[in-house]
């Protein structure tokens, strides 16, 4: 139903939404052109002697394409390297999968560990703490086992932390194989906002920021923020470790060295599921942004405002909000070397910026989320709090 309105007040609140419009479409070309300066951006050299690396791949179900997500590992340009696998579970059915893999490689030393000792209530983190206890080397390279590398990807990770001085190192990464309509909105979230806002965190406003897909640290910067003991209490815990070694002086650098999160087949609730996660995840830690983050979303605002005012400014402004958003989803994954079809853009913008919109009001009334079975309720920076325990149905809650 249109608003009822005053001539001036109309044209007051169209202008509003018009100026809202144009900015959030700045700031989406704005973290898009940063992504592309960062991909662009020359490497630094390799530095002659290149030290021992002990890779960390927790696993957890056997992911899309994992067999080859750990050959790319397998296959590393690196003269001394040990790849540490492992899961919680000891009957978890990506152990056949490592193991077959590693018996591919016989000269690399590999270890596969399982049944991790709990030391928090993120479960990566526990799986982590497990793996680094059977690590020989005191640089650690902790990597997501949806992960997919370059056969230079350690002497890239290297060079870039040589070049800072130590700290934390990790790289931007793209989205491929997103299959089904989950599948391909979350291509499209990681490969635009999710990259592109941490690419102008990270190159514009130098504000220290992670996503932890594959970061390289030493044991003694890791030891010097509390090690695992002390990120096992959040579920961000990639972030609050940049924060962390931030606050202390130390480096911390992101490389436009691509690599790729192998996504797979995914549901729109899949998706929808994973996106609210991210979502609790960004609105505590820093609220402030993710109140900005509902308003600079152009193709749901100007969306509202056609329902609103149902006038030919309205329609106007959202056909030039989802063209100017098709627009730069689309050239910033031409950037990542990524193509789709032209046309499969705006529906696909259409889609996503709905449900963004939708899902956003959800963290504002909602802080718990469901990982792995357990209930976690989020406190101040995605610090955990147990609610209810995985297999512990009928079990009062933990407040």
């Amino acid at each position: 139903m249109a608003v009822n309105l005053g001539p001036l007040a109309v044209i007051a609140f169209e202008s509003s939404v018009t100026a809202l419009v144009a900015l959030g479409l700045l700031v989406a070309l704005i973290q898009a052109l940063a992504q592309r300066a960062l991909i662009q951006a020359p490497p630094p050299p390799v530095p002659r002697e290149l030290p021992a690396i002990s890779i960390l791949k927790p696993l957890k179900g056997v992911d899309a394409d994992l067999e080859e997500n750990l050959r790319s590992l397998f296959r590393l340009r690196y003269p001394a390297f040990e790849i540490i696998l492992g899961t919680e579970d000891p009957d978890d059915p990506a152990l056949p999968v490592a193991r077959r893999v590693a018996a591919e490689f016989p000269r690399v030393r590999s270890v596969i560990l399982s049944g991790a000792t709990s030391i928090g209530f993120n479960p990566k983190v526990n799986n982590l703490a497990s793996l680094a206890s059977g690590a020989r080397h005191p640089l650690l390279l902790i990597s997501d086992s949806n992960v997919r590398v370059p056969d230079d990807h350690l002497r890239d990770l290297v060079a870039h932390r040589a070049r800072a001085g130590g700290g934390l190192t990790w790289s931007l990464f793209r989205g491929v194989g997103g299959q089904g309509l989950g599948g391909m909105l979350e291509s499209l979230e990681l490969n635009g906002p999710i990259m592109g806002g941490s690419s102008a965190l990270a190159r514009l406003f130098k504000i220290p920021c992670a996503v932890g897909k594959s970061m390289l640290i030493h044991r003694d910067d890791l030891a010097a923020i509390g090690g695992f003991q002390f990120l096992g209490q959040f579920l961000a815990e990639d972030q609050i470790c940049a924060e962390e070694l931030a606050r202390r002086g130390r480096p911390v650098v992101v490389t436009g060295h691509l690599i790729d999160n192998v996504l797979g087949r995914r549901t729109l609730g899949e998706f929808a599921g994973r996106y609210l996660r991210w979502a609790r995840l960004r609105r505590h830690l820093a609220p402030a942004a993710y109140i900005g983050e509902g308003l600079l979303n152009p193709v749901f605002v100007s969306l509202l405002g056609a329902v609103a005012f149902r006038s030919a400014h309205s329609a106007v402004v959202a056909g030039v909000a989802l063209a100017g958003m098709s627009l730069i989803g689309a050239s910033a994954e031409h950037w990542l070397g990524l193509r789709r079809p032209a046309w499969v853009y705006p529906p696909l913008h259409l889609a996503l910026s709905v449900l963004r919109g939708v899902l956003w009001f959800v963290p504002l009334f909602s802080r718990t989320v469901i990982w792995r079975g357990n209930a976690l309720a989020l406190t101040a920076r995605t610090r955990i709090e147990l609610r209810k325990r995985a297999g512990a149905a009928g079990a009062p809650a933990i407040r």
